[in-house]
């Protein structure tokens, strides 16, 4: 098994497999990563067997195990792929570059959708892949696994904290760390139930107004403050 020390994210998922020498080996890795992606998609975590992942990427069982040791490894290198690309294409939408000149109150109300936007439609493959790291019996695992789905809403609570300036609330970084926390657990938690008629992700843009809002309000944002109700000598006269 190869080593598991270091922070999980700054390790490639071929670090999980078996050593590939040949180009070729490196796209039988590859399609076998993708062949897992889809399985766990369509048909979840106790559907992605080997012979029907090996299946899936025209190869046979035997050349599964010559590239991971188990299928525990191979649905590691998965889980990494996943959480990587996902952390990495959040780290060029959230470039703060590309919104130096949008509102605060846009800023939260666009990211806000784009989140529950990805929960919502890639809903199956994440559920799948957040219970296998969920159930896993190594709990050391399981803490670092965690800790590299909830990087991307850590890219979110950096955006917050550069926007400081525009927060009214009195302990910004504290609310600002709470309610990224709340909105990263409260997406995974929903996805990782069973499907329900009014969950969070039933309906995504209606839940992401909502999450808006809530971001919105309690970190105080400005521009969103109710002006005070005139007093009656002050009322401008008809």
């Amino acid at each position: 098994m190869p080593s598991t020390s270091g922070p999980i994210w700054e390790r490639q998922p071929a670090e999980l497999a078996l050593p590939v020498v040949h180009e070729r080996g490196r796209q039988t890795l590859e399609r076998l990563l993708d062949a897992a992606e889809q399985m766990l998609d369509f048909v979840g975590l106790e559907g992605a067997t080997v012979p029907a992942i090996a299946a899936g990427a025209g190869v046979s069982v035997g050349n599964v195990y010559k590239r991971f040791p188990d299928k525990d490894a191979l649905l590691r290198a998965v889980y990494e792929r996943f959480f990587n690309d996902l952390l990495a294409a959040n780290q060029f939408a959230l470039d703060p570059a590309k919104w130096v000149d949008t509102p605060t109150i846009e800023l939260v109300t666009t990211l806000v959708a784009g989140m529950v936007e990805d929960y919502r439609s890639r809903r199956s493959l994440i559920r799948a892949l957040l219970l296998y790291a969920q159930t896993h019996t190594d709990s050391e695992y399981r803490a670092r696994a965690e800790k590299l789905s909830l990087e991307s809403f850590r890219l979110f609570e950096g955006v917050l904290r550069d926007r400081r300036a525009d927060i009214g609330h009195p302990h910004p970084e504290r609310a600002i760390r709470f309610l990224v926390g709340l909105i990263g657990h409260a997406l995974q938690s929903s996805v990782v139930s069973e499907p329900a008629t009014r969950d969070l992700l039933s309906s995504g843009s209606e839940t992401a107004a909502e999450l808006a809002k809530m971001v919105v309000g309690y970190l105080r944002v400005k521009g969103t403050e109710r002006p005070r109700a005139m007093s009656q000598t002050r009322r401008p006269q008809t």
